[in-house]
Formats: C-alpha cells, structure tokens, sequence
C-alpha cells in the first residue's frame, strides 16, 4: 500500500513540476479579454481526440492564428439571424461552409497530416462506397416514382440526394470536419455563443457614442479572432436597428399627416 501511495506521490510531483507556471484554460478566471488560441491553450500543437465516423482518434492539431481563420473562409462563430430562425442553408451556403471547415481541417492536422489522412481514406473507402451506394438507390428511387410524387416528397427526396452528394465531395466525415471547426475557432473555451443581441446593440452603440470597438464594451473570454467577429456583428446589429427605427418613424409621420389631412 505505502508503494502505491509512493509511486502516486512521485506521479502528483511530476506533474507539478511540468506544469509549473502554467495556467490552464479550464480555470475561468483565466485569460479574460481578447488571446491568441494558442496562449489559452498553452500550447500551439495539442494532442486531441478527433471522432472520425464516432470513432475517437487521438491526433496532434495546430491552433490557428486569428489571420490563417481568416484566409480559410467568411465564416463566422456568431449565430445568425437565418439560422436563429431555424431556415434551412441553400446548397451554395452549406458549400461554403464546408469549404471552410476542409481548410481548417488542412491547416489544422499536423500528425497524421491532411494529406496522410487523405491516403488513407483512399485504401479504405469503406465509408465513400456505402456513401456512392446509398445515392445510386436514391437517385433511382427518385427517377422512378417522380411522377407519382408530391412536391413536398420530392423536396425531401432531394435534399437527401444533395447531402450525400456534399458528403462525397469531402473526403473526411461530418463529424470530423465540424468537430475541427468547433475546436479551431475556440467555441469549447469562449464566451462567444453567450452575447446576446442586446449585447451586441448596446456595445455597438456604446462604441459608436465614445468612438471606439464594439469589443471594448463586451466583456469575457475571447480568441483574438472572436474580437472581428465581434466587432463585425455588432455594427451589423446596430445599422440594422437604426435601419428598422428610421422605418418606424417614417411610417408614424405618415400617419400622423394622414390624420391632420383628415381634421382639416
């Protein structure tokens, strides 16, 4: 028993003395503000556990600098109003998407590679065949009965047809490609998905009256990228508002001339 205990003693000691000076992002009083990913994190490579088709891999990943998320795509961690109101994304916009989270997937992967992942799908296309066969059966399925079908099972048959055809033309699964993006842009260690609207109209207003950044009004903890975002999105939020007042205003005086033409 006093070997065990010994051994853990040594194990805690070990420990201590790697991590010593080192804070990690886990502790919420960390790193309040705007940082670079790789300074939360504590490291610019990281061994992270990567599902691939629900499978955990354990793969070292690469943070990103605010610049390099920029030139991967126009692709924000902010929720937009479209999504907010549960509409579905066209074709083009989940191309988008995609497109960006194959570039992160790119610049993030450093062991394996992208390019070593990328072989390897190619001797095991397991996944790519079940994939091609499923959209044969419905392709056939949909040339067959469609004029039988309503609109309705045509537009469902449809979007089924266009997901899998998304999916081939990506060589890594879904649930790869959104789980890098979501580790890439920082959302596990931000208080990005927290700002409200009111949050963002008020700090846009705050900054427009005193001449400086939506950002500097907002307060938690940021990547160095989410301050564009933030900034971006909340100037958005109050053109938009000031838009929808100015909108309001108008029609009052209307109705207002309206009534005095009336009384006289």
């Amino acid at each position: 028993m006093k070997k065990k205990e010994g051994i853990a003693q040594q194990i805690e000691l070990a420990l201590d003395k790697r991590l010593k000076g080192i804070v990690t992002f886990n502790d919420n009083a960390s790193f309040i503000g705007y940082n670079p990913l790789e300074k939360i994190r504590g490291s610019l490579y990281n061994w992270v556990e990567v599902p691939f088709n629900g499978v955990g891999v354990f793969c070292q990943l690469r943070c990103p600098s605010a610049l390099q998320l920029q030139q991967c795509g126009d692709v924000t961690n902010i929720v937009a109003e479209k999504q907010k109101s549960g509409e579905d994304f066209t074709l083009d916009e989940i191309a988008d998407i995609r497109n960006f989270q194959e570039n992160l997937c790119k610049l993030v992967f450093n062991i394996p590679t992208y390019d070593n992942i990328a072989t390897l799908v190619g001797n095991f296309d397991f996944v790519v065949s079940d994939k091609k066969k499923q959209l044969e059966e419905l392709t056939k399925r949909y040339e067959e009965n469609k004029a039988s079908m309503t609109e309705v099972q045509k537009q469902i048959l449809d979007k089924q047809i266009e997901t899998i055809e998304l999916q081939l033309a990506y060589i890594l699964p879904d649930d790869t490609m959104s789980f890098i993006a979501y580790w890439a842009m920082g959302n596990d260690i931000s208080d990005i998905k927290k700002i409200t609207h009111e949050n963002f109209l008020r700090a846009a207003s705050l900054a427009r009256a005193h001449n400086k950044a939506p950002s500097d009004y907002i307060q938690g903890r940021f990547t160095d990228f989410n301050k564009q975002e933030i900034d971006a999105h909340a100037i958005a939020v109050l053109e938009k508002h000031l838009a929808d007042q100015r909108i309001a205003n108008s029609g009052k005086f209307r109705w207002l001339l309206g009534s005095r033409n009336k009384r006289g």
